[in-house]
């Protein structure tokens, strides 16, 4: 069983900063994390890669019209992934591997969904936020044991970074439903908008190093939107 943080949920259903809900609210939130907990079919999917890192120079005028300076280029590439992304560059400074991983609670949640949006919307917004802990949730156990398996190895795993976080672009969905092979795996598939079905689904990759860097940022902390938008822990 997914074991669901109830202050998650509030902050999905808007609560963020609030120290005590209505009992009502209350209640209701502890029946459809007991409901969905029942019926949900979590499954998951993840694969290691090696990273290969390039360097590059280039001379760059310098403003003042006094010579030129000498600019790095750095950029990475995985299982014919080129890195793109300036945060997640930063975010896999160090590592040699990469782990791409996939998650899904399966088709479970969005029926809750539909079938409490006939008769009690209030339900169906409930459901929505206890999925989308619940599938929090599950990514953070099959995070856990990519960290205990990378430990075993003598590597240390960088915090999870998942496509739409800060300029790691959604288009990028595309390579992880082909090479984890997700329709087949895990039943997920992408739409034309690059949203994932079932909903409450996770792509995300996570670096792996031999340096400790202790970083503990990850989520909300590394995206663009950190401080700006309603969901932010």
């Amino acid at each position: 069983m997914i074991e669901v943080n109830k202050k998650e949920v509030e902050r999905y259903l808007g609560f963020h900063g609030v120290k005590e809900i209505d009992e009502k609210t209350s209640q209701l939130i502890d029946e459809c994390i007991e409901e969905m907990q029942a019926q949900v079919n979590p499954k998951y999917i993840y694969k290691t890669f090696p990273l290969e890192w390039k360097f590059s120079f280039k001379l760059v005028p310098n403003e003042d019209g006094t010579g030129n300076t000498k600019e790095k280029n750095v950029s990475c590439e995985f299982s014919g992934i080129k890195v793109e992304s300036g945060n997640l560059l930063k975010n896999l400074d160090g590592c040699a591997e990469i782990v791409m991983m996939a998650i899904t609670l399966g088709p479970e949640p969005d029926m809750l969904v539909r079938k409490a949006e006939v008769r009690d919307m209030m339900k169906a917004y409930t459901y929505q936020a206890v999925g989308a802990a619940m599938a929090e949730a599950w990514a953070d156990e099959i995070n856990i044991r990519i960290v205990e398996e990378a430990k075993a190895r003598g590597l240390h795993a960088r915090p999870r970074f998942s496509p739409g976080y800060g300029d790691f672009p959604l288009e990028v969905q595309k390579d992880f439903e082909r090479i984890l092979e997700m329709p087949k795996k895990i039943g997920v598939t992408l739409s034309d908008s690059l949203l994932m079905t079932p909903t409450k689904s996770i792509t995300a990759v996570i670096g792996l190093s031999e340096i400790d860097t202790n970083c503990e940022r990850s989520g909300c902390e590394q995206c663009s939107m950190a401080g700006k938008c309603a969901y932010s822990r």
